[in-house]
């Protein structure tokens, strides 16, 4: 995997060149992966890859595996090179290389983790409950910037995207999701018992009876359920101006009953701020009653259950073997992941721009920005394209929709300069625990040296060079590729055009999708949520997506037993929707200037694209993690992307040759066209 990455992004340097030898190319479409039996028109993610799995095992340890996971599992492989490499060499102290090695060593030492057991977490649980007063408990809090109730952040301001300001949003809830606590539904009270019997077992761990941890567990899941009923659904989350609220401190402490924010914040070190942006207020008013009037030892429970389960993964095998048996329970994963794979993780996670370093210089030269910037600029070009054809929307909002897309700021591989780690200590003597408590602190002032009462800085990223994905970030109005992702499924170089087109091409146009998307429409060219749109062009617009939500509300997750969740994943439809038919034309603008491509193996390069977007997302699910990602992924699950994407793509219909009696077929007039 190593030499095929290599390979794979020097290839970037001849690729989408534009000349005729592009054309001469096999498609690189694998067609062992097609299931023949089933006809496209009635299930084409069976069709197109059917077969995949029975030449990609899947591994016990993945409830979900596929084309994207492979990569990213093959992907680990490589960043575990670069990292044993290191740890197996006796590196300077304080240099990279030996926080790199001493890190990972220590999360690989199990002999000494488990003798520490749950000690390392139980000192910092002692001095929790050593506290004697309210007030006692809310200044190490702050000290140790933990938000018991609710998420305290340095995020961007919204209407004033080139600013930060410090954020709240809600929080406090273990299981995240508010319907975990509030749902009848039996498969989610099943859930809930289980996490209930993984939280008295993880209190068990740490030395207490099975009586008092049953007795914990009671008194946090009724504070959490209380808390839940005021939060805002995942639903209601996706609305940027109904989670926008601007205030001043004063009038923050008055929304919440007199709760001293100015000492708090200023105690948490933003001892300069006299605005805040609140998301959710009512949940927000309910932590702060919570934490005024609540018993002391309940809030206490509640610090120490959170510190908890918050380093469970840093201490022994037993907690690490609990762990894996609740999420076996949601996901249906059925080994745990080697100790190995599980270091490479923390190691590269923790320390993402030491080893992001790392990585571009053995596998993604720097001469592959340029090329794929040029693929950008042909996907842009069809995107304008799009918008300028758009009926539905009048000629002002289409000039500036243009503004924006011409306004993209594009990243590619990775960032022009990285984090200084000089600061970060990592210290072999001290637990694997306390190392990432250390690490945390340094990355806090970071983030605050970075951003508190600063501008935006549009050059920071929001993802790790090595990870394989991508993203749209609407306050910067930026589009990021980081090097982990342009390798194969997603780039081929050996193959042609209608394949490249078809995959990664589809993944750029879904990024810049985002930003005309439901949500991303609402943030202008410069990043700010405004009102920038016609009114009737808003409108029109809600006319096609919530006929695309309702049609996503209608696909089977698992056939006869549980739906997609269209509303919830709205943003993403739309990406998906948006990025098959940017990318289909810039295949055919492609085609135009270089000469169209031939057909292989009785498919045409038409059908090579659709062949090569579905193979993206081959794969197979266990029930248990397609229940999990309905309810909390703002993706839809990945047949139904591949299905219900081009259902509902005019372009699959001719290059298959669709009839009204296949099982997918959509009647024109019921199909969306939105960008």
């Amino acid at each position: 995997m190593k030499k095929l990455i290599l390979s794979v992004l020097c290839a970037l340097l001849l690729a989408f060149g534009g000349t005729r030898l592009a054309a001469q190319k096999p498609s690189g479409i694998n067609y062992q992966n097609l299931d023949t039996t089933v006809n496209p028109g009635d299930d084409f993610f069976k069709y197109a890859t059917g077969n995949w799995i029975n030449h990609n095992p899947q591994p016990p340890i993945y409830p979900m595996w596929g084309s994207f996971t492979k990569l990213d599992d093959d992907n680990t492989k490589a960043v575990a090179g670069l990292i044993q490499d290191i740890a197996a060499q006796k590196n300077k102290p304080g240099s990279v290389e030996q926080k790199i090695g001493d890190l990972y060593t220590l999360a690989m030492d199990s002999v000494r983790r488990n003798a520490e057991g749950a000690e390392p977490v139980m000192r910092q649980v002692r001095k929790i409950e050593a506290i004697q007063t309210r007030e006692e408990l809310l200044k190490y809090m702050t000290s140790e910037h933990d938000n018991l109730l609710w998420s305290l952040y340095i995020g961007v301001d919204d209407k004033n995207a080139s600013e930060h300001i410090v954020s709240l949003n809600q929080g406090g809830l273990s299981m995240g999701n508010r319907d975990y606590y509030l749902s009848k539904d039996p498969e989610i009270a099943r859930i809930r018992e289980a996490a209930k019997e993984h939280y008295i077992n993880l209190f068990v761990l740490c030395g207490y009876s099975q009586k008092e941890a049953k007795k914990k567990v009671a008194t946090i899941w009724k504070l959490e359920t209380k808390l839940a009923k005021a939060c805002y659904s995942l639903e209601q989350m996706r609305d940027p101006e109904a989670n926008y609220h601007k205030m001043t401190v004063k009038e923050l402490t008055e929304l919440c009953g007199g709760f001293d924010w100015k000492s708090y914040l200023n105690q948490y070190g933003f001892d300069q701020t006299d605005i805040v942006l609140v998301g959710q207020p009512e949940p927000l008013q309910l932590a702060c009653q919570m934490m005024m009037t609540e018993k002391l030892e309940t809030l206490k429970l509640i610090y120490e259950w959170q510190t908890i389960r918050g380093g469970a993964s840093f201490l022994s095998d037993d907690f690490a073997a609990e762990n894996f048996a609740f999420s076996q329970k949601i996901s249906g994963t059925q080994q745990m992941t080697p100790r190995w794979q599980r270091s490479v993780d923390l190691v590269s996670g923790l320390m993402n721009d030491a080893i992001g370093q790392l990585y571009v210089k053995k596998y993604f030269p720097p001469q592959a920005k340029q090329r794929m910037m040029e693929l950008v600029r042909n996907l842009q070009a069809a995107l304008a394209e799009r918008i300028k054809a758009q009926e539905w929307m009048s000629e002002p909002t289409k000039q500036v929709a243009l503004e924006k897309l011409n306004a993209y700021y594009v990243k590619i591989g990775y960032p022009d300069k990285w984090d200084d780690l000089t600061g970060l200590v990592i210290d072999p003597s001290l637990s694997l625990y306390d190392n990432v408590l250390v690490a945390s602190r340094f990355y806090f002032d970071l983030n605050k040296e970075k951003t508190y009462n600063k501008p935006v800085d549009r050059d920071e990223w929001q993802m790790p060079a090595q990870m394989v994905n991508a993203y749209y970030n609407p306050t910067t109005n930026e589009i990021c590729f980081p090097a982990g992702i342009l390798q194969p499924p997603f780039f081929d170089f050996n193959a042609d055009d209608a394949t490249n087109y078809g995959a990664i091409g589809v993944v750029i146009a879904h990024e810049m999708t985002h930003g005309f998307d439901d949500q991303g429409r609402q943030y202008d060219k410069d990043g700010n949520l405004r009102s920038w749109w016609a009114e009737e062009d808003v409108e029109a617009f809600k006319v096609p997506t919530e006929k695309l939500a309702v049609y996503f509300d209608s696909l089977w997750v698992i056939p006869n037993v549980l739906r997609s969740n269209g509303h919830l994943c709205l943003g993403e439809n739309i990406a998906d929707h948006g990025g098959i038919n940017i990318a289909y034309q810039a295949l055919q603008m492609a085609m135009a200037k270089n000469g169209r491509l031939p057909n292989e193996n009785g498919f045409t390069p038409e059908q090579r694209f659709f062949l090569s977007f579905a193979n993206v997302w081959a794969g197979v699910s266990s029930e248990q993690i397609l229940r999990y990602l309905t309810m909390n992924d703002v993706h839809s699950a990945h047949h139904l992307r591949v299905n219900g994407g081009v259902a509902q793509c005019e372009y699959w219909y001719k290059a298959f040759n669709i009839k009204p009696s296949d099982k997918l077929y959509v009647a024109p007039k019921d199909r969306v066209n939105i960008w």
